[in-house]
C-alpha cells in the first residue's frame, strides 16, 4: 500500500496545535509537520499561571517542564517528538489557492508550503472599552503577564489590587493576591454573583460569602464605567463609587483569535469563533481548526457555544490528528465541564445554568441539596452543596453544579458530565452505581440524592431556593434544639417542632402556606410529603439551613 507524503503546517503551539502535531507525527512519521508560533515561550500550562502567583506552584518555569523535568522548547519537540516548531515566527498571510503561508520572524520572511493547514491560534484577552495604556493596568492570560505583577507584589509596590471580572481567572487571582501576598483585593463583577457562567445565584452567593470571609471585598451587580490612572495609582468607577488601587487586572474573558482564519476565507459562527464541523474542518477545503479559536456544539442547547477550555483543546488536537491521518474520528457535542479552586472552596459544574436557559426562554427547574461527601460519621467528612437543573417536561438533566470546602465535588461533576453528555434523565441519575466505603463516599451517592430531590419535586414535593426571603414567611423549623441554637433561623413567623414530634403536634401546624426547614432538606422534604397528605400547603427550604448559612449569614 502506497502512502502519500504530506506537508502539514499548524499555526499555534499551544494545547490543540501541539497535541495535533505530536499525535500526527506518531501516526504518519514520514510526513512533514511544522508548527508556527508567534511567541518565544510556548507549550506551558497556562491554567497554572494564577497558581504561580498564589505560590501554590513555586516557579513559572515548572509549567513548561515535562513530568521528568525537561523544558518543552523547540529542541525538545524536534528531538523527542520529531516535530519542527518555528518560534517566534508570526503567520501574516495565507494563500489557500497556492497552499502557502507567509511568516515573519527573527530571520526575516518565509513562505511555507502546505497540503493541509491547521489553525490553532487560540484566544486573546477581552479588553474593556477605552482601557488606558498604563503599566499598572493588566490583563492575565499568557506567560509574560505573571512577572510584572509578581515583581510589584514582592517589592511592596502593589498593596491593593482591583480585579475586574469574577470568572474563573478573576476568582483565582483574587485568592492569589490575598492569600500569599496579603494584598487588599476588590473583586468587581457585573453579574449578581461570582462565576455567573457556571453557577446559578444560589451557589454563586456561597462563593461570594466565602471570598468575603477570606478578606476579599466583592462588588457584584456592579458594571465598570471607567478605569483611569494618575500619579497616585489607578481608579475604577463602579456605580457611584471609585475604587482606588495600586493595580487593576481586567479578567473579563477571552476572544477567539480568528484573523488568520478570516484571511483564509473561513467562516465564523454566531459566537464569532471559527465554525467547524464534527471533523474540525472549516468552510475552506484543506483548512482545519482546533482549540480556543473554534466554536463547539453544546449538548444541552444543541447550538453553538464558545468554551475555551484546555481539556477540550487537547481532545480536539488528538481528534484532528486522527482525522488528518485518515482515521475515522469526530469531535462531538460537549457539556462544558469546569472546575475552579477559590481559597478552600472547590467549585465544579457541567451543562447550563438555570439562568442561562431561562434567558433562552426554556422553562427549567432547579433542585438543591446539601449533604456529606463521605459517610457522615467519618471524621474528615465535608459538606457539599449540589444543584441540578432539569427540564420538567422531559425530566432530562441539563446541568449540575457543586461547591464544597475540600469536599469531593469535582468527582461528582466528572460522573454527572458523562450522564449529561448522553442526555440522561433524573431517573438515570437515581440509578448511579458508585464505590462505597465510609472514607470515600456515603452509602447513597450524593448525585443520586440530588436526583431523588428533583424526582420528589416532579411529584409535588416542592422546594424553594435557599436564598428565599423568609422575612414575611411562616416557617416550620423541624430541627432539634441544639441545631436551632447553633444556627438560628429568622422568619416572619417561626414555628419550632422537631421532626420526631410533628405527628403528635400536628394540631399546632397551620394549614399553610408555609415553608418547612431543616439542616439539609431531607427531613423537611419528608414532612412536606406528610403535610400534603393532610391537605396542608407546604414547601421546603432547598439545601436546608446549612446552605442558607453559607450563602447569607455574616459568618459565611
Amino acid at each position: 500500500m502506497e502512502f502519500q507524503t504530506k506537508r502539514i503546517v499548524i499555526v499555534g503551539a499551544s494545547a490543540a496545535g501541539l497535541r495535533c502535531a505530536c499525535r500526527l507525527q506518531r501516526l504518519q512519521p514520514d510526513w512533514s509537520i511544522t508548527v508556527v508560533e508567534a511567541k518565544e515561550v510556548f507549550s506551558y500550562g497556562a491554567c497554572g499561571l494564577p497558581y504561580v502567583l498564589s505560590g501554590d506552584i513555586d516557579e513559572l518555569a515548572a509549567l513548561r517542564r515535562t513530568v521528568y523535568g525537561v523544558d518543552r522548547d523547540a529542541d525538545y519537540f524536534a528531538a523527542v517528538k520529531g516535530v519542527e516548531v518555528l518560534a517566534p515566527w508570526r503567520a501574516t498571510a495565507v494563500d489557500t489557492q497556492a497552499g502557502t503561508l507567509h511568516i515573519e520572524g527573527p530571520e526575516g520572511e518565509r513562505e511555507l508550503e502546505w497540503d493541509e493547514l491547521v489553525i490553532a491560534t487560540g484566544a486573546s484577552p477581552r479588553r474593556l472599552p477605552d482601557l488606558p495604556d498604563d503599566p499598572r493596568i493588566h490583563t492575565f492570560h499568557v506567560w509574560d503577564d505573571v512577572k510584572p505583577l509578581k515583581i510589584g507584589l514582592m517589592h511592596g509596590e502593589i498593596d491593593h489590587v482591583a480585579v475586574v471580572g469574577a470568572g474563573l481567572v478573576g476568582c483565582e487571582l483574587a485568592e492569589a493576591f490575598r492569600s500569599l501576598w496579603g494584598a487588599e483585593v476588590t473583586l468587581i463583577e457585573a453579574a449578581p454573583t461570582p462565576l455567573p457562567e457556571i453557577l446559578d445565584p444560589e451557589l454563586g452567593a456561597v462563593v461570594r460569602k466565602h471570598m468575603e470571609k477570606n478578606g476579599v471585598r466583592v462588588l457584584t451587580g456592579s458594571a465598570v464605567a471607567e478605569i483611569s490612572a494618575d500619579d497616585e495609582g489607578v481608579s475604577v468607577a463602579v456605580g457611584s463609587e471609585r475604587v482606588r488601587a495600586d493595580a487593576v487586572v481586567a479578567a473579563v474573558g477571552v476572544l477567539p483569535q480568528v484573523d488568520l482564519a478570516t484571511a483564509a476565507g473561513a467562516a465564523l459562527g454566531p459566537t464569532r469563533a471559527i465554525r467547524v464541523d464534527e471533523r474540525l474542518a472549516t468552510s475552506v477545503p484543506h483548512v482545519w481548526a482546533a482549540g480556543d479559536c473554534v466554536e463547539v456544539r453544546h449538548v444541552v442547547t444543541g447550538g453553538p457555544a464558545y468554551l475555551p477550555l484546555g481539556s477540550l483543546a487537547n481532545r480536539q488536537g488528538r481528534v484532528l490528528a486522527n482525522i488528518l491521518a485518515g482515521r475515522d474520528d469526530a469531535f462531538g457535542p460537549v457539556a462544558g465541564a469546569t472546575a475552579v479552586k477559590v481559597f478552600d472552596l472547590n467549585v465544579a459544574a457541567v451543562g447550563c445554568t438555570a439562568a442561562r436557559l431561562a434567558g433562552d426562554g426554556l422553562g427549567v427547574r432547579s433542585a438543591w441539596i446539601s449533604t456529606e461527601d463521605r459517610a457522615h460519621y467519618w471524621p474528615e467528612a465535608q459538606l457539599i452543596l449540589l444543584t441540578m437543573v432539569y427540564d420538567p417536561s422531559t425530566r432530562r438533566v441539563l446541568g449540575v453544579q457543586g461547591v464544597g470546602e475540600e469536599g469531593e465535588v469535582a468527582k461528582r461533576i466528572d460522573v454527572a458530565s458523562q450522564l449529561v453528555l448522553r442526555g440522561a434523565t433524573i431517573d438515570e441519575f437515581t440509578r448511579i452505581e458508585h464505590p462505597y466505603a465510609p472514607p470515600y463516599a456515603p452509602a447513597i451517592e450524593p448525585l443520586a440524592v440530588l436526583a431523588f430531590a428533583a424526582e420528589n419535586q416532579t411529584e409535588g414535593i416542592d422546594m424553594m431556593s435557599p436564598l428565599t426571603d423568609l422575612e414575611t414567611t411562616m416557617v416550620l423549623d423541624v430541627r432539634v434544639p441544639e441545631e436551632r441554637e447553633e444556627r438560628p433561623l429568622n422568619a416572619g413567623r417561626l414555628i419550632e417542632i422537631e421532626v420526631s414530634e410533628v405527628r403528635d403536634r400536628a394540631g399546632e401546624i397551620p394549614e399553610g402556606p408555609l415553608v418547612v426547614a431543616c439542616a439539609h432538606g431531607t427531613r423537611s422534604a419528608e414532612v412536606v410529603r406528610w403535610l400534603a397528605q393532610r391537605g396542608t400547603r407546604a414547601r421546603y427550604l432547598g439545601g436546608g439551613v446549612s446552605w442558607r448559612v453559607r450563602a447569607l449569614s455574616p459568618e459565611g
